[in-house]
């Protein structure tokens, strides 16, 4: 495996775990986000910490479980399924997602492409 695949799996056993600051760690201080993209990007670490907060909040989890990854160079594409609890009913989003690291191996850039579930009306989950 490659430095993108092991920063993207490193980010999916940190959340999962639900161990925040290893999480952030993971991130480039000037990482971008486009989570999802058609909404305006996210920057830096700030960034981080409102996506943790947005995802984590009000009895909400999600459980990221891969199904495929492809690496090319210094990004990996992927096929992540997202099992989630919003407004206490389950919830399933499939998202294609490219992740990028820097010649360190810290994410610099996330791009999540996602359908949102038509039910649940969240302005930071909706793509605009």
């Amino acid at each position: 495996m490659g430095a993108a695949r092991d920063a993207f799996l490193a980010h999916c056993e940190a959340w999962n775990s639900g161990d925040r600051d290893r999480w952030i760690r993971l991130f480039a201080p000037d990482v971008t986000f486009d989570d999802p993209v058609g909404v305006p990007t996210k920057h830096g670490v700030a960034a981080l910490e409102q996506s943790w907060a947005a995802s984590n909040r009000d009895g909400r989890s999600w459980r990221l479980e891969p199904r495929r990854t492809i690496e090319c160079g210094d990004e990996v594409a992927v096929d992540l399924l997202n099992v989630g609890t919003i407004d206490g009913r389950r919830v399933e989003v499939l998202s294609i997602e490219i992740w990028r690291v820097d010649p360190t191996g810290a994410v610099a850039a996330v791009r999540v492409y996602f359908e949102a579930d038509p039910e649940v009306n969240d302005p930071y989950y909706v793509a605009g």
